[in-house]
């Protein structure tokens, strides 16, 4: 995935209202699933970058498992040719976010 698609794929994810209905719920969390995924394959590729101090991407799917609902943490990535950030990560209540910074 590009990052420009990456980016729309971003916005698609906070147009969903999470708390609306159980359907609404769960077409977010396979969105950000989906996100999540094409993320931890850019990382791969080097077409995103972290900030080096902070845990991998892989820890948030840990969080999401097993930490329960109250955990809180986010990571900040950009685009390698580019200057927009995000946040990815999960908020208190277990709920997960993708969002520009």
């Amino acid at each position: 995935m590009d990052f420009k698609t990456l980016e729309e794929e971003i916005e698609k994810l906070n147009k969903i209202h999470p708390n609306a209905n159980y359907t609404a719920r769960d077409r977010y969390l396979k969105q950000y699933e989906y996100i999540y995924e094409n993320l931890l394959e850019m990382e791969k590729e080097g077409s995103i970058i972290l900030d080096p101090d902070v845990k991998s991407l892989g820890y948030l799917r840990e969080l999401l498992i097993n930490d329960g609902p109250e955990f809180s943490y986010t990571l900040v990535f950009r685009g390698k040719n580019h200057l927009k950030k995000y946040k990815i990560g999960v908020c208190v209540r277990g709920l997960p976010i993708c969002k520009p910074l």
